[in-house]
């Protein structure tokens, strides 16, 4: 299911034709995800999702459809930011939402 969510997840970035934090914002948003951004110097990003567009399906069968998702953000990632790896995924009640991404920057590379 994540293989076929970043899939999915690709072809959403290659359709918009942006790159970068604020193309990578602007899927979430457009996905309906109402995300809230933090970041720090270090390179590490939280993104708070305020929203959850797949709420019904989620009460249905919260794994699979929570992998989907995961497997989405690594697509948009993919083709957006490819410098950025999402490393941690948290899903919350989709209820209350508030979805927690943690995601890195690849360290720069130092001559």
């Amino acid at each position: 299911m994540e293989a076929t969510g970043r899939e999915i997840g690709r072809e959403l970035a290659s359709r918009q034709g942006n790159t970068g934090a604020e193309a990578f914002q602007a899927s979430l948003t457009a996905l309906g995800f109402q995300p809230q951004t933090q970041g720090d110097e270090d390179g590490q990003t939280s993104v708070r999702l305020r929203n959850c567009p797949y709420r019904d399906a989620v009460r249905e069968n919260q794994p699979v459809i929570c992998t989907m998702h995961r497997g989405i953000t690594r697509g948009l990632l993919d083709i957006q930011a490819p410098g950025v790896k999402l490393t941690g995924f948290e899903p919350r009640d989709p209820d209350v939402a508030g979805c927690l991404l943690e995601l890195t920057a690849a360290a720069p590379v130092r001559p």
